[in-house]
């Protein structure tokens, strides 16, 4: 085989495996707030700029974290609960699957109350009900049975799956959440690691109302509005990748994944209750402001448009194209593309050669 064909042949396959092999972008979005200010989000539900701030005291990793603020009446978006809460379309669709890792921190005097106080959540597009998955401090007797101030829960579809008491006020707290995003109880699943300890293995259920949704993430603080005293704690480090180890904060140990040994824990029988047979409110339903309402649940009326706060401008786009996902990771060109560049040239410079010899 002369040099030429040799040259020709090589590149072509290396170029092929090129187109062959995608490259790898881990990390999908940073919501760490590293950038000093909010411009990591899509949009803001609060009252006032000194609701939700970026400060550099107390932080878990990097210079900076969020201030979240409520206090008795802070409603920016006119529906149930008090709230002031960040808002990313993160592309949560039927089928894709994440990890999601965060830190929060409740100061020590922070008020446990019997009362409901959502900390994060991952929203259904409906104007109404609770979202089908959210994390929740203090919880309500329907979603957890006797109230407990000081225990955290995780609610998916209705279900509470993890529970955590007491939580330690003061400390940072470390959270990653491994999901399939799925409204078929035996795709969707849930996986925790909490302070660095797997605490949830594979629990396969609906993670989705409808295959049809997408699921945006909410973080910040929304609670009952019976809660009186005022409330302030701090996230950091949030990041959405693609794997766990992405997931984790710097020098921090996730333990082990538990395999998946292709045997669903929630199999999906019919007797898993849709969103609203558990006293949930509807997506849809018409809820009165005042009225007690279950964790999560009200008319959000933010999705889409709503009444809020202009802190940040609106992400192209949104929310309309809430099925992306952006990434702020930037991909590396493979390592087989630059080979085959150099290929390309060395043959051109083998015929500039082989002509002059003619």
């Amino acid at each position: 085989m002369s040099r030429s064909n040799w040259l020709l042949k090589t590149t072509a396959i290396l170029m092929g495996l090129a187109a062959a092999t995608p490259a790898a972008a881990s990390t999908m979005w940073r919501g760490d707030f590293e950038t000093g200010d909010w411009s990591q989000y899509s949009k803001a539900q609060s009252m006032a700029a000194d609701r939700l701030q970026v400060v550099e005291s107390p932080v878990r990793e990097g210079r900076y974290s969020l201030r979240a603020e409520v206090r008795q009446g802070d409603d920016p978006i006119n529906a149930s609960g008090n709230r002031n809460e960040f808002v990313r379309f993160d592309g949560a669709s039927e089928g894709t699957e994440f990890y999601y890792g965060w830190s929060t921190l409740w100061p020590s005097d922070y008020p446990m109350t019997p009362n409901w106080q959502v900390f994060m959540q991952w929203h259904h597009p409906g104007a109404g009900g609770a979202p089908p998955v959210r994390f929740v401090l203090g919880c309500s007797a329907a979603d957890c049975g006797k109230p407990m101030p000081d225990t955290l829960f995780l609610i998916v579809n209705g279900k509470t799956v993890w529970t955590k008491a007491p939580v330690t006020a003061g400390d940072w707290h470390d959270f990653i959440l491994h999901i399939k995003w799925s409204a078929d109880a035996s795709t969707g699943f849930v996986e925790l690691w909490y302070d660095g300890e797997l605490v949830l293995p594979k629990r396969y259920t609906r993670t989705m109302f409808s295959s049809s949704d997408v699921n945006y993430l909410k973080m910040g603080l929304y609670r009952d509005e019976a809660i009186q005293p005022t409330a302030v704690l701090y996230h950091d480090g949030l990041v959405q990748a693609t794997t766990l180890e992405e997931a984790l904060l710097p020098g921090a140990s996730g333990g082990e994944e538990v395999p998946d040994n292709g045997s669903p824990q929630d199999p999906g029988t019919p007797q898993d209750p849709p969103p609203n047979t558990d006293g949930e409110v509807s997506p849809g339903d018409d809820v009165a402001v005042g009225t007690p309402q279950e964790p999560g649940i009200g008319t959000e009326g933010d999705f889409p448009g709503n009444s809020q706060v202009p802190l940040i401008p609106e992400e192209a786009g949104d929310p309309q194209e809430v099925g992306g996902c952006s990434s702020s990771a930037t991909s590396a060109i493979p390592w087989v593309s630059l080979t085959g560049l150099l290929m390309l040239g060395s043959l051109a410079r083998y015929r500039r050669r082989a002509s002059q010899r003619r």
